[in-house]
């Protein structure tokens, strides 16, 4: 079954860098010793099959043309690694890719998934991005919640999508 796809596009306001909880930091891939360690660490928790080692890493970012480790962003709780996003940006389109969204299972229900999709805001608009896309799975429902609050629309471009997105409100109790 393929993924569900995503829409954000860009409303003009100013972008607006979130608040941070106290106690938490957010860093750059570039600014994190250890990151990779500390991305794969993170990621097997609902991207990944298990933790998985550096191919899987370059398989899933370095594989990107326009990736670049200074969008891949963590949230840092107490000092530890919680939670990643990573945004691309398209210069020349103006079209941005929200990329590997994941928190470890001891951190989730934080808000930090909502915290990650604001932080993806801000440098979508200060990056000067029109629109953006994601893919995400039925079952990552908080995402999905995080998504939608942030404005990113589905994709109801075929029966199936829609038939799914009808699901998936139904058990969030959105109102289309």
């Amino acid at each position: 079954m393929p993924q569900l796809i995503m829409y954000w596009k860009n409303d003009g306001s100013a972008p607006v860098l979130p608040k941070v909880p106290e106690g938490c930091d957010i860093c750059r891939y570039t600014e994190l010793d250890g990151a990779m360690d500390k991305w794969l660490d993170i990621v097997q928790y609902g991207l990944s099959s298990g933790r998985c080692g550096e191919e899987y890493y370059r398989g899933s970012m370095l594989s990107l043309k326009l990736y670049s480790e200074d969008k891949c962003f963590f949230i840092l709780e107490n000092g530890q690694a919680v939670a990643t996003i990573t945004v691309v940006c398209d210069y020349e389109t103006r079209e941005g890719l929200i990329h590997m969204v994941a928190c470890v299972e001891s951190a989730r229900g934080r808000g930090y998934g909502t915290l990650l999709t604001q932080i993806a805001s801000y440098v979508l608009k200060t990056e000067g991005m029109e629109r953006a896309r994601l893919t995400t799975d039925d079952w990552r429902i908080p995402a999905i919640k995080s998504y939608l609050r942030i404005g990113f629309t589905p994709d109801r471009s075929t029966e199936d999508f829609m038939a799914r997105w009808e699901k998936i409100y139904g058990q969030i109790g959105y109102k289309t």
